[in-house]
């Protein structure tokens, strides 16, 4: 008898028996009034469309069939935990309601498309963004220690630079890189000294994660403007994305007037931009 109580499963049965009679004893009150779910080609078109864009593929009848399953068991559970008022005070669901209500917001904003002109006009305004990255073209020759490397710039007087330096995996030249990639490759401090370099000429000591350069800059880019047939499918995420911005300001600013929202004074300062969406 005492291992059938010490059983989990028996506790779970237990625990939920209880809920469930708490829950019939709390809406006593609600008459017999039928409950309905309504299944409709609308949902089920909904499932298998989303199946579809996640497997590449429809569903085989027996997928739809569970699919549907699964639909109504989720359904079902969700209004039953609903209704006894598990989704209060819940953290996780409240942020997933916020969030789906946020991403309603966006679909509708992306329904918009802008006139070119107004695309243009993003384009002009924030070129920064369209423009290609500054590159350039070096040459390095690597030693372990920095007195070694002071030596071999003034070796470079008298010898080829071929006969230089200490043996590494590392290339002799790197052509046409950004500044992005000589930071992944060598260092933040490595690279911001090859963009700031003389073309032309060799310079060093200069160290990075490895150990000490010599480096000679052969050759500079600077960025330009991307032409705007280039980058206008950019531009267009662009301003959806600044569109979407507006839309839930706007939307969270109607909401802050439709509702009463009521602080402590110790508290108004911590809802900072709020309190401009609600003026």
């Amino acid at each position: 008898m005492r291992r059938w109580l010490a059983e989990p499963l028996l506790h779970f049965l237990v625990l939920g028996g209880l809920l469930f009679g708490a829950h019939g004893w709390i809406n006593r009150g609600g008459g017999d009034e039928p409950r309905v779910l309504r299944l409709t080609t609308a949902e089920v078109n909904w499932l298998t469309e989303t199946w579809t864009r996640q497997w590449q593929r429809s569903p085989t009848k027996e997928e739809l069939q569970g699919l549907v399953a699964d639909y109504v068991k989720e359904e079902l559970l969700a209004r039953e935990a609903k209704a006894m008022g598990l989704d209060e005070n819940d953290t996780i669901v409240r942020r997933r309601l916020a969030q789906k209500m946020e991403f309603l917001v966006q679909d509708t904003a992306r329904l918009a498309e802008p006139a070119e002109a107004e695309l243009r006009r993003l384009y002009e305004s924030e070129s920064a963004r369209y423009r290609t990255p500054a590159r350039t073209s070096f040459s390095q020759v690597y030693f372990k220690t920095e007195p070694a490397a002071r030596k071999g710039l003034a070796d470079l007087m008298q010898a080829h630079v071929e006969q230089l330096g200490d043996s590494s995996l590392l290339e002799r030249d790197y052509p046409g890189l950004d500044e992005q990639v000589v930071t992944r490759l060598f260092g933040e401090k490595f690279a911001g000294n090859v963009f700031a370099l003389e073309p032309g000429r060799w310079h060093g000591p200069i160290q990075s994660g490895y150990g000490f350069h010599l480096v000679n800059v052969s050759d500079r880019e600077a960025p330009r403007l991307r032409p705007f047939d280039e980058v206008r499918a950019q531009v267009l995420e662009d301003w959806h994305r600044v569109q979407q911005a507006k839309a839930n300001e706007q939307f969270v600013a109607g909401l802050l007037k439709k509702y009463e929202v009521v602080v402590d004074e110790t508290v108004r300062p911590l809802i900072g931009p709020l309190a401009k969406l609600a003026q």
